[in-house]
């Protein structure tokens, strides 16, 4: 199972660069530009509030700075993306209690998993010890993708069979990261 789910991400991000450097590649930039640049956002887990905001805000640098070509919007993305990150990591790190134990919940395909894998690649080189719980017992792949994405960033995940109460899988996580 965990080879499907690393062949699945492996196509899907081939498309989605596919798709990117086409969209970049071209030579003026009109509404079919703009919306699938917003479809690409989204479905790269960027989640819809967030792509629209930075559709927005590019369009109107394009606007204001005459940007007609492909690579000047891919490198305004860039460049208001960027920004939004530098907002980001200005934040309090979490408190120093142990374990410290961060809970997160949205809807099917929000992006959720990801976030969490960037969350604690982010807590690592901070210098915190992670245990990721796979929770979401009643969706099989997110298990999978949960234990994918801990041995990217070489995180212990804790996880049980689907179906598995959630509450004894965090219950065996809060008594794995106690005993830590």
């Amino acid at each position: 199972m965990a080879n499907f789910v690393s062949q699945a991400l492996k196509r899907s991000r081939e498309t989605w660069f596919s798709r990117a450097m086409h969209l970049f590649d071209r030579t003026t930039v009109d509404d079919e530009v703009w919306d699938e640049l917003e479809e690409l956002l989204i479905g790269a887990d960027v989640g819809v509030g967030t792509a629209g905001k930075l559709i927005g805000a590019v369009k109107e640098n394009a606007a204001k700075d005459k940007l007609s070509q492909g690579t000047q919007v891919r490198d305004a993305l860039k460049a208001e993306m960027a920004g939004i990150l530098k907002i980001a990591t200005q934040g309090e790190p979490p408190a120093p209690a142990s374990p410290n134990v961060s809970l997160f919940v949205g809807v099917n395909g929000g992006g959720k998993t990801t976030s969490i894998a960037k969350y604690a690649r982010r807590l690592q080189k901070d210098g915190k010890r992670v245990l990721l719980v796979a929770a979401d017992t009643f969706r099989a792949v997110a298990i999978d993708q949960l234990k994918k994405w801990g041995e990217r960033i070489g995180a212990d995940v804790i996880a049980h069979q689907p179906g598995a109460d959630p509450g004894a899988v965090v219950y065996d996580a809060l008594q794995a990261a106690g005993s830590r």
